[in-house]
């Protein structure tokens, strides 16, 4: 994604510079194809043309080509039959978010419109239903509304059923539609002739009066009125959901609508309407957890604590549950729990014991574990001396994990993974009890069955994650269940990876022994699938044991079908070879031990270069391979330097000049001139690093914490420089700012830190502006610190789970052959760039775009030498303009107005970034770049060409 990259920006620029005119031929002969489909004789044909028409939506998704494309199927609308203007309208409700598109609006509202005075009420259901689909577009449309009222008193079924539809389209856009027909659906649902089915789907479109707080207390009385004179089960639940949505929407009553849910819940013996009403309590509670009073929660505990029947009490335990997630909760345990409301709330929480109920118990577990979180995090009082909250929440998570681990139904599993996710919370809060939890679960990988093992695994995983010494406590147990699992190979291989990923967890990037490397590559040699040997090489790069990884990516690359896998395996065996080499107890001198490593790494990445592929160009591993290459390579060259002050002492006369210059660290010329270099090496290393984070915009936050590690490794080496160099610089007294990691005990920060703290030392003990040879074994101790510390491969470097990119479409463009864009340089040229924004299957994971930021540089390449406005000698050869922009349904459009006032040949540069929700700026690419040729009058005239007259012709000589 990155632009500034430089082994890929060669192939990227051209693709790029030749994507917008492929994408707008391939648009044109994709209509032309469905044209043709539309004008067919043949009724099959064109329905086929028509139901193709959303996937050349998404596929270009640009407004001149989906305005053209809707207008000509309003004209298909318009005069075609029933069958297809229900395709058409199968389209319009798909491709609702690129209505906003339609740039003739007008046009196509009238030709949908004109079917509406149709003789055939299919017709005019039909054209009520595809209007209705466009409210997002004509919100406002008075002669649509007025169609949609009459459409409700009609007679035919069909129209009534469209209008409903249409009404409650237009309800949710308009304000002034919503107040006008709310006196209008109340008249409609009290009369005695509405049938009662027409009725039920009357209710749900009061919902949508929330525009203004007139209008929805309308709606809220209308609602009530229902409540009294419909007592039946369908319309009461029907009305009290309805109410509940209008609650959500408008944020007005939400205490009071709690309380009628309360009031119907104790009164209303129908267990249907009970079920209703505790989801929507339960959809409130997420929704607006701040606005519930502890009479609500009070009333709620005892509805649970009276319920006869299982599933409402576990009904009402989710609801709890979701409160007591809440910010909301603390404060109201803080301030508002008195000692008769918290027995009431434990009792609550002892409902976990009571019943063998999987989900009751498990729900009860959950809300127990939140309220032992609350209990800390509020600082509430403890009421009860003899009940230890914590112990009572650890207790109860344990016995249900031991039950449901037995078990194979499914209920049970999902309790199971209720109450692990709740052990997970609990020890991040109490970290005490961590070790508890890992001994108790530990205990039952041998006997559990595989699903519930590889839920056991993974929660221990993330209870190791906070602190690896628990996990360090129980490897004795996860060997012996390796073992077991070594000896019959047709045991799931995802248990074997889990039980690796935790023995490489445990070992805190400490190389593990040779006997536990043997055993955890036999159970992978011996696995049915490659793949699970490739997702335990995968968590051996991350967890630092490169030994592991270096073996099994070694048997991969040649079980691989593919060219480009094999080079990828290829390429990570030469990185965790060279990983591995670098932490190997080695007899010769650091320096050495570097370019070893630095060989085996230029390996890896020429093997990585090969692995790519236009659909995956490895762009962020090769760009983090190489800075990692480069920080070795700036390690070793300051070792060389270092070294070099030992092996070559100043010359005699530098003491002369020292005492001259009166600074005695200038004796040492030579290593401060070499100590300089790689203090600006290091600078122009922390940039590049710097500038891979503002690329890696998909990146999860363990992999961007990684990387500014990485740049703080490069700024602490500066600092510690820049502290011998020059003491009394204030650059060196700054304080380097450490990422908070997931793992405290990452032993690369600990470097960072360590160095840090030597640094900090070395100033306060050493006063004097000699160079000893003091400070050279402190930058000589602080690569090697660096050198030895444990480096991790981060998540993204093999897995991407957001996918989010930028295509973008110039206009105007250049023709098939490239030939430049011809402007006069008195006039401006307008350069329109339209994108889309493309998501992968988890949209937005860890941030969304919130605006798009286009660049467009204009450059002179080549002047013209025939120059007849001399003013425009002085003018600027580059400019640089700049625009954001919040993208719509993914869809952005930005203008800019360029200006070419020397004539000559320019490049125009047209790059975009993303800016997420909170501001920050990542260079996410694409590139486009075109080529504009500004030229003059006196480039179109040709130059005449003097003919030289003989004497015979000239005047006076015949």
């Amino acid at each position: 994604m990155a632009a500034s990259m430089m082994f890929p920006a060669a192939t990227g620029s051209i693709m790029q510079e030749h994507a917008s005119v492929e994408q707008e031929q391939d648009a044109n002969l994709a209509l032309t194809d469905l044209d043709k489909g539309l004008h067919s004789a043949k009724p099959g044909v064109q329905c086929e043309s028509v139901i193709r028409f959303p996937r050349l939506f998404e596929k270009y998704p640009f407004p001149i080509l989906i305005n053209t494309a809707f207008l000509r199927l309003s004209d298909v609308f318009r005069a075609g039959n029933n069958f297809l203007r229900w395709c058409i309208l199968r389209v319009t409700l798909q491709s609702e978010k690129h209505l906003d598109k339609i740039l003739n609006v007008d046009e196509f509202v009238r030709r949908i419109f004109s079917v509406i005075h149709s003789n055939d009420p299919v017709a005019r259901a039909l054209t009520l239903r595809t209007l209705g689909s466009m409210a997002s577009v004509i919100p406002e449309r008075k002669t649509v509304h007025h169609t949609i009222v009459t459409g409700l008193d009609s007679n035919d079924r069909l129209e009534v059923d469209a209008a409903v539809f249409a009404a409650k389209r237009f309800a949710a856009q308009s304000r002034t539609f919503a107040a006008n027909i709310c006196s209008k659906i109340a008249t409609m649902i009290e009369k005695i002739a509405t049938p009662v089915e027409l009725k039920l789907r009357l209710i749900p479109i009061l919902q949508h009066m929330h525009h203004d707080v007139d209008t929805a207390a309308k709606a809220r009385g209308v609602c009530q009125d229902l409540l009294a004179s419909f007592p039946a089960q369908n319309f009461m639940t029907l009305t009290l959901h309805t109410m509940t949505q209008l609650a959500a929407q408008s944020l007005v009553d939400i205490q009071s609508h709690v309380q009628l849910l309360m009031s119907c819940l104790k009164n209303d013996p129908r267990t249907a309407v009970k079920f209703v009403i505790l989801r929507d309590m339960n959809s409130l509670a997420r929704k607006t957890p701040h606005l519930w009073t502890n009479t609500s929660v009070e009333a709620l505990c005892e509805f649970v604590l009276s319920a006869e029947s299982l599933s409402l009490k576990t009904a009402g335990l989710e609801v709890l549950s979701t409160l007591s997630g809440s910010v909301a909760f603390q404060l109201y345990m803080q301030k508002y729990v008195s000692e008769k409301q918290m027995t009431t709330i434990l009792e609550v929480c002892n409902l976990c014991y009571l019943c063998d109920n999987a989900s009751l118990s498990a729900t009860a577990t959950h809300f127990f574990t939140n309220v032992a979180i609350c209990h800390k995090k509020s600082n509430c009082p403890v009421w009860n001396p003899d009940q230890d909250i914590v112990a009572g929440a650890r207790l109860s998570l344990t016995t249900q994990i031991c039950l449901s681990a037995w078990s194979a139904d499914s209920k049970d599993q999902a309790a199971l993974k209720v109450c692990l996710h709740c052990a997970v919370q609990l020890s991040e809060v109490y970290p005490e009890t961590g070790s508890f939890f890992a001994a108790e679960i530990v205990q039952l990988l041998e006997m559990a069955n595989d699903k519930n093992c590889l839920m056991l695994c993974e929660c221990l995983a993330a209870i190791g994650e906070q602190d690896s010494e628990i996990i360090m406590n129980i490897v004795p147990q996860l060997l012996s269940i390796l073992e077991n699992l070594s000896q019959n190979p047709k045991l799931s291989g995802q248990l074997k990876t889990y039980i690796g990923t935790l023995l490489f967890q445990a070992a805190s990037g400490k190389p593990i022994p040779v006997n536990v490397r043997e055993l955890v590559i036999g159970c992978m040699e011996s696995s049915t699938s490659p793949w699970f040997a490739y997702k335990l090489g995968r968590q051996a790069m991350r967890y630092g044991q490169y030994h592991v990884a270096t073996d099994l990516f070694s048997m991969l690359s040649r079980k691989v079908a593919s060219e480009h896998f094999h080079f990828w395996m290829l390429g990570l065996h030469e990185i965790c070879k060279a990983e591995a080499h670098l932490y190997d107890v080695y007899t010769g001198s650091d320096v050495m031990r570097i370019d070893d490593t630095m060989m085996h790494y230029q390996k890896g990445l020429a093997a990585l270069k090969a692995a790519a592929t236009p659909n995956s160009p490895l762009q962020f591993q090769c760009w983090y391979v190489r800075l990692r290459t480069e920080l070795l390579q700036v390690h070793c060259q300051l070792v060389r330097n270092c070294n070099t002050f030992r092996t070559c002492p100043p010359p005699a006369i530098s003491t002369a000049l020292a005492m001259s210059r009166g600074r005695e660290i200038s004796r040492c010329g030579q290593i401060l001139s070499q100590l300089n270099k790689s203090m600006s090496d290091y600078e122009s290393l922390s940039t590049k690093f710097s500038a891979l984070y503002q690329s890696s915009f998909d990146a999860d936050p363990n992999t961007l914490k990684n990387i500014i590690l990485l740049q703080q490794c490069c700024e602490v080496m500066k600092s510690a420089i820049l502290s011998v160099v020059k003491p009394d610089s204030p650059g060196c007294q700054q304080q380097i700012w450490m990422p908070t990691t997931s793992c405290h005990k990452d032993q690369l920060s600990k470097a960072v830190q360590q160095v840090q703290m030597d640094i900090d030392s070395s100033l306060q003990t050493d006063h004097g502006q000699a160079l000893t040879h003091k400070h050279i074994d402190l930058l000589l101790q602080s690569v090697k610190g660096f050198i030895q510390a444990t480096f991790r491969y981060p998540r993204f470097f093999f897995q991407r789970l957001q996918s989010t990119n930028l295509k973008l479409a110039v206009s105007p463009q250049q023709n098939a052959q490239m030939e430049p864009i011809l402007v006069h340089h008195d006039a401006f040229l307008t350069l329109k760039v339209e994108g889309i924004v493309q998501h992968g299957k988890r949209r937005e994971l860890y941030r969304s775009v919130g605006q798009v930021r286009l660049n467009v540089t204009t450059t002179l390449v080549n002047r013209n030498q025939i120059v007849t406005d001399a003013k425009n000698n002085d003018a600027q050869t580059t400019n640089t303009l700049s625009q954001s922009v919040s993208p719509h349904n993914d869809y952005f459009s930005v203008s800019f107005l360029l200006a070419f006032p020397i004539s000559g040949v320019h490049s125009v540069s047209i790059e975009a970034a993303v800016e997420d929700q909170d501001g920050a700026l990542w260079c996410t690419g694409p590139k486009v770049c075109i080529t504009v040729k500004s030229y003059d009058d006196a480039m179109l005239k040709k130059p005449k060409t003097s003919v030289r007259t003989s004497f015979g012709q000239m005047p006076g000589h015949s």
